[in-house]
Parts: C-alpha cells; structure tokens; sequence
C-alpha cells in the first residue's frame, strides 16, 4: 500500500498541476509562444550563445515553442514541477539514506501545487492571463470572447482593456452604445496611438487590420517584431506571412516563410503558406508605399482616420470610430455634420440621439423625438442643481454625463 501511495503521488502531482495550469495559464503560454523565437540556423545560434546565459536562453526558447499546441504548455510545466518533486525525493533519500515516507511524501506533493497556484493567482499573473487572452481572442478575431473577458466592470479595475473592448465592440457594430456602457473618459480610450509599447503596436497592428488598412497593419506587426528580444517572433512571422499575402506581396511572404521554415514546429505552418503563395497571381502587388502608408502613419488617431478615408479604406466601423472619436472630443458641430441632412435621428444609436440633443440648431432639435427631448431636459434641470460630479455618480452612464462631467 505504501509504495504505490509513493508511486502513485508523482501521478497525482502531475494531473493536478497540468489542470491548474490549464485553467489558470493557458493564454499566457500561448502569448510567451508568439513573442517567442528558436530558429535552427547558424546566425540565430551564434546571437544566442554570444549574449547572456546562452544555454538558459537557449533551452528556454527551445521549449517554448512547443507552447503553441494545445495543451503542450500547461503539459510541460507539469511535468517541469514533476520532476522538481521527484527530484527533491532523491536528494532526501541520497542525505537521509531512506525513502521518503508516503505521508511526507504527500505533504511535499501539496506544498508544489500548492505554491504553483499561489503563484498563478498573484494579481500580477491574473492580469497578465487577462491580457494574454484578450490578446489571443483579438489576434483569432473571436469578438464575443474579448467582450466577455473585457467586460465593463473588468475594464474598470484595469483601463487598459478598453482599447480591445472598444475594437471589439467596433467589429460588431456596436461601438456607439459602448462608449456610455465602459467607464471611457477620453479619445485615448478608443485606442493606444502614441503607446510605444510591444501592447500598443499590437494593438494597431489588429486595429488595422480589422479596418482594411493592411499596410499599415504590416508596418505596426514589424513594430511590434522589433520590441522581442532578437526582433522577429513565431507570432510576429505568423503575422507578417498572412498579412503579405493579402496584400499581395509574394516575395515578402517568402521571405518570411523562408525564415519560419526553420522553426522544428512552425515548419508546417510555413509549407501551408508557401503553397498559397505559389497559388496566387504573378502580378497581385499593388504598391502603397509612395502615396498612402507614409502619410498615415501618425499617433493621432482621427487625423489617421481621415487620411485612411482620403486613400479609401474606409468602411462602416471606420465611419463608427470617426464620430465616436468626435464625440469623445466634444466635437458636435463636425459630428452633426457626418450624417445626412435628412437623417432620421430616432433610428440612430441612444448615445447619437444624446448628442444631438446638445447641438445648438433648430432643425436638429425638430426632429428629435419628444422621449428624447426629455429624458435631456430631465438631465439639464439635474445638473444645473447639483453641479458636482460627486453627487451624480448615481447617474446612468450617458453621453450628456461624459459631455458635463467627463464620466
């Protein structure tokens, strides 16, 4: 009984730590995977022995790459605390000159899960897992998924999911209605211009991507690629293959094929895309670089938006974002200005309607709707009781709050 206890405990260990890892750490493996990179060339070898702790760098980036199957992640590092455990058994058999008993034994199986949870649930693991799957849900363009990990209340614990909230809710056409659902307090919510971070040139590369602008979503990708610490990834060449391909630029899909070719588990990857490469027409390149990318390129977001309407990407969640940004800016006059003059205001969005009550001209206060009309003037005698953001907090969120009280 007591040696298939001490048999058996390893077994336990192991099946215990790879659910925990699953449930507690699975998007954060798939995240430390695309910001990874092992290539079995000579240069790579070269830049990874020439530079600190070569061997540790080089067993680690050699294991993460497995972390993009599914399950390989939570799977090693199972097995990772495994053998720490077994191996804290022999030590104690080797000084001690007996077995562990099966009861000690136990408590040391307990003591490792217990400590790899612990560690899991640290509120600096919790964000980054948050962030992992927001990130990864984006990257899949799994829209529902980013809006139930990047909830309103999650948002209000940590902003800086409101950027992908916002994007997500863009996707699905619902970004008017969101800006007084998410505690947004200003245009840098819509997005992350001007983040020069690994976060922020990923979350561009995404954000124009979604909206058509796939040069640009190729300039941010590379961005992106140049903040890890050898200046390309697995997920940055992932990326950069897919979006050269649409663009239509054969010989720099290639090239970055060609690189992750040499990658043992990304090698397959690399032989589905040359073979829609080799598919596609000889001539399908249309080169932007004299004319749109250049002048794009800025960390203002609605100067962006308008030079990407000037060069034709433009669709439904650009036109969304474009006002929303207006709204957030306070901008009413350009905003009115966006929709037709034959508009029908009571088909438009609750926070539209909101800010056209606010519009000083007669034709427009005509043709909103009496519901409307009131639920403003109820608004207005309320805050110019109070005036104090205090004592409206009570308040549902709307845009004539954000407008007055800047919530």
């Amino acid at each position: 009984m007591k040696k298939t206890c001490y048999r058996l405990m390893p077994v336990l260990l192991l099946a215990a730590v790879f659910t925990a890892a699953l449930l507690l750490k699975r998007y954060t493996y798939y995240q430390a995977e695309f910001f990874n990179l092992f290539l079995n060339t000579p240069d790579y070898l070269q830049e990874v022995l020439g530079g600190p702790h070569p061997y540790r760098t080089l067993v680690r980036e050699f294991t993460l790459q497995f972390f993009r199957l599914p399950g390989a992640g939570p799977a090693i590092v199972a097995l990772l605390v495994t053998l720490g455990f077994l191996l804290a058994r022999l030590l104690y058999r080797l000084v001690a000159r007996r077995r562990l008993s099966c009861g000690a034994s136990a408590v040391l199986a307990a003591l490792a899960l217990a400590g790899f949870v612990t560690a899991a649930l640290l509120p600096e693991s919790r964000q980054r897992e948050r962030w992992a799957k927001v990130e990864r849900a984006s990257l899949k363009h799994q829209w529902d998924k980013v809006i139930a990990a990047a909830t309103p209340k999650a948002c209000e614990k940590d902003r800086t999911l409101i950027p992908y909230a916002m994007l997500a809710h863009s996707q699905r056409g619902t970004l008017p209605q969101a800006l007084i659902e998410y505690p947004v307090s200003g245009p840098q919510d819509l997005d992350m211009e001007g983040e020069l971070t690994r976060h922020g040139y990923f979350f561009s590369s995404l954000l124009y991507e979604d909206m058509g602008c796939t040069n640009e979503a190729i300039h941010h990708t590379f961005q992106t690629a140049c903040t890890t610490p050898h200046g390309a990834s697995f997920g940055t060449l992932r990326q950069l293959i897919k979006l050269n391909i649409a663009a239509g630029n054969k010989p720099m899909a290639r090239k970055y094929c060609d690189i992750l070719a040499t990658s043992p588990v990304n090698a397959g990857t690399a032989r589905a895309a040359r073979r829609i490469i080799d598919a596609m027409p000889a001539e399908s390149y249309l080169d932007h670089s004299a004319s749109d990318t250049a002048a794009i390129v800025s960390h203002n977001a609605f100067h962006n938006l308008r030079l990407m309407a000037t060069h034709g990407y433009f669709n439904d969640a650009a036109v969304d974002r474009t006002r929303c940004l207006l709204l957030l800016q306070r901008d009413l006059n350009n905003f009115a200005g966006s929709f037709p003059p034959d508009q029908d205001l009571s088909a438009l969005p609750l926070v539209y309607q909101q800010a056209f009550c606010l519009v000083a001209d007669p034709r427009i206060q005509e043709r909103l709707s009496p519901a409307i009309k009131a639920e403003a003037d109820q608004f207005m005698a309320f805050y110019n009781r109070v005036r104090m953001k205090d004592e409206v907090l009570g308040l549902p969120r709307s845009y004539w709050a954000y407008y007055f009280l800047g919530y």
